[in-house]
């Protein structure tokens, strides 16, 4: 995989009983941990993205955090994107290591109930208190979604894009196109059930990043 690195995501569900040298390797330079998931997330859930995030940095891999997103508009807007966002930041700037990538706002919640522009507004809320805490900001989602969820003339295309598509043939001459109002992707999420070295149990999400990307942080 010429020009790009390997890696993986990892939640609660791989656990910590992660034999981090033996993914690295394998090959998988650098790891994202789910750190937090709407404005509520048991502890033990933040633990295991510690120990997670503490092994991967013993084993010299990159590590980064995504915050799966519940998009709402009750009590309004304002608040339900400043409650994540907030969450998402004092949890990663409070009990977790310090990421080497922008924080990312995982975007593909199957249970959103808002208007385009209304989840505009929302993104554009959480990403301001993302960079405010002094982090980069980043989205993750797929094409489909992103494209019926997001007005057409959306400005995030500013922010690196971690995009996912799982094809039956991974073809990194030919790879997949970015959503509208982005030009590029940083990150591909090519598989969601591969099987790493390493990890013992459940399968995992395979990742390949763009070597620029990689090496800027």
């Amino acid at each position: 995989m010429e020009n790009f690195i390997q890696g993986i995501d990892v939640s609660r569900w791989q656990g910590t009983n992660i034999n981090w040298n033996h993914v690295k390797e394998a090959g998988y330079l650098y790891s994202f941990m789910k750190a937090t998931d709407g404005s509520a997330y048991k502890q033990a859930f933040i633990d295991i993205a510690k120990k997670q995030a503490d092994d991967a940095l013993n084993a010299a891999l990159k590590i980064g955090y995504y915050h799966f997103a519940h998009p709402a508009a009750f009590p309004s807007i304002q608040m339900d994107a400043s409650d994540e966002a907030n969450f998402f930041v004092e949890t990663v700037s409070k009990a977790l290591p310090k990421p080497n990538f922008p924080l990312v706002l995982d975007f593909e919640d199957d249970k959103i109930l808002m208007r385009s522009i209304d989840v505009d507004e929302w993104i554009s809320i959480f990403a301001k208190i993302v960079q405010d805490a002094g982090y980069e900001f980043m989205i993750y989602t797929s094409k489909s979604y992103a494209e019926q969820h997001l007005p057409s003339n959306h400005q995030y295309g500013s922010h690196p894009l971690w995009l996912a598509r799982y094809p039956t043939i991974i073809n990194l001459d030919n790879p997949p196109l970015p959503p509208t109002g982005w030009l590029e992707w940083k990150i591909w999420q090519y598989s969601e059930s591969g099987v790493v070295q390493g990890i013992p149990g459940n399968a995992v999400d395979l990742n390949v990043m763009k070597n620029d990307f990689f090496d800027k942080y």
